[in-house]
């Protein structure tokens, strides 16, 4: 019998996708079996690109971040590079880094310098040795010297006792001319010639009195004078000697120095040496620093390149979804209330899953992959590819396009504020969009119990 004249009421169930005793009716059966199972392959069709789309999402997003932190880190190589060995020029061999030669050149010119101290002292040294050496015949001289005096001072004292002898002798031959004076005169004429005789030897006593006496003033000065001297080679023996100790003190430290002077000698050549090899391996270090960072600037151009694929899926996977959304309008392939309310579970669950991440970022001051368009994010496919058809909540589902938006761009304030390092900003702005989530989960949860019932 033609379809046509089946019962209405079953071809209109059939038109609805509703249930029905379809059992006097095999053909209607079967096309409501098909229609019904082809409406739960759509569904499932629908629930699975709905994830693929946000999974792709996920993935672009994650290799975007990815391919900046490696641009971001390339970057910082150049800096450093160049704030190393300053700009790059055509020639290899332009590349040398201008600070390390300059520090290998004042190392040579320092050593030089050293070398030129070194024979300075060697050369102080050298005059040293020979003053303490004369110092030291200096101090021989003025001890001999101080013997010889001695030795004078003992000649007269000598002198001093003979000069008392002769004076003793010069009394006693005036004293013996005085009496034979007065014997002459007792003889009268015949003591005349005695008497002149006495007068003379009286006058030559009186005489050798005179000149003992001027004799013995002598003595005293040459002892006097001898005695200062002696005073003097004392003083200058025991200066000489405080002399030749310093001497003796500076030649020390002067040997010290020269040892040191030497050891840095020696140490400046390592240097030398060193800064050589270093300047050799920065050299080598520039090239492989450059290298690398051309490198990682071609792996983000490769990475970037490799994305776009991505981008044309995501795109062909959106408009997939949302053309499904425009198939679900009618009847065959209309969401039921279970199946709705299931993906505003799930973006319920993505909308705090989202928030965690944000305060993450916030409280380990780090920046970390986060969908920041509204339109790429779990809920954002969903929500661009259907309209409920439920007059209740369509006011609030139209209302959270807007909503949403709005809570998405807290993530790019707080990333701008985490790259300006103004953390107590980023906190605020956190605080502030979970705040403003409260509003967005409680209108999601009235679009969930709205659509259960």
């Amino acid at each position: 019998m033609p379809i046509g004249k089946k019962n209405a009421d079953l071809i209109k169930a059939v038109s609805e996708l509703k249930a029905a005793d379809y059992s006097k009716e095999p053909e209607l059966n079967s096309i409501y079996q098909r229609l019904l199972n082809a409406r739960q392959q759509f569904v499932e069709i629908f629930e699975k690109n709905i994830k693929a789309v946000m999974q792709i999402s996920s993935l672009d997003l994650t290799m975007q971040h990815e391919t900046d932190k490696i641009l971001a880190i390339t970057q910082d190589i150049e800096s450093a590079t160049e704030a190393l060995f300053g700009a790059a020029s055509d020639s290899p061999s332009a590349n040398s880094n201008n600070q390390q030669e300059a520090l290998t050149s004042t190392i040579i010119d320092v050593s030089s310098e050293i070398k030129e101290v070194h024979s300075k002292i060697e050369g102080c040294q050298t005059e040293l040795t020979g003053i303490r050496e004369l110092s030291s015949q200096t101090i021989e001289i003025s001890r001999a010297m101080q013997t010889d005096l001695d030795n004078l001072l003992n000649v007269i004292s000598h002198m001093n006792e003979v000069i008392a002898g002769i004076d003793s002798i010069s009394l006693q031959t005036n004293l013996l001319s005085l009496n034979a004076s007065i014997e002459a005169a007792r003889a009268g004429m015949a003591g005349r010639g005695f008497a002149v005789v006495a007068a003379e030897i009286r006058e030559l006593a009186a005489k050798t009195q005179e000149l003992n006496g001027n004799m013995g003033s002598f003595v005293d000065a040459i002892k006097e004078a001898s005695q200062k001297s002696v005073t003097s080679a004392t003083e200058t023996i025991s200066a000489l000697g405080t002399m030749t100790e310093k001497i003796n003190n500076v030649w020390a430290l002067n040997d010290e120095n020269q040892s040191h002077v030497s050891r840095v000698d020696e140490s400046m050549g390592s240097i030398t040496a060193v800064s050589e090899e270093i300047g050799h391996s920065m050299a080598q270090m520039e090239t492989q620093l450059r290298d690398s960072a051309d490198f990682m600037r071609n792996v983000s151009e490769e990475l970037k390149t490799a994305t776009e694929p991505v981008v044309d899926i995501e795109k062909t996977l959106d408009d997939s979804v949302k053309q499904m959304g425009f198939m679900s309008e009618d009847t065959f392939f209309r969401l039921k209330g279970k199946e709705f309310s299931k993906h505003i579970r799930n973006a319920i669950t993505a909308h705090r899953s989202w928030l965690k991440n944000l305060q993450n970022m916030v409280y380990k001051r780090s920046i970390m992959p986060l969908q920041l368009d509204s339109t790429k994010c779990g809920f954002g496919h969903f929500y661009h590819a259907m309209t409920p058809d439920v007059p209740s909540i369509r006011p609030t589902w139209n209302a959270l396009g807007h909503k949403h938006e709005k809570f998405h761009k807290y993530g790019e304030q707080v990333i701008e504020a985490l790259n300006q390092s103004d953390y107590e900003k980023a906190e605020q702005l956190y605080n502030d969009a979970a705040a403003y989530s409260q509003e967005l989960i409680a209108d999601l949860e009235r679009i969930l119990k709205a659509a259960e019932s």
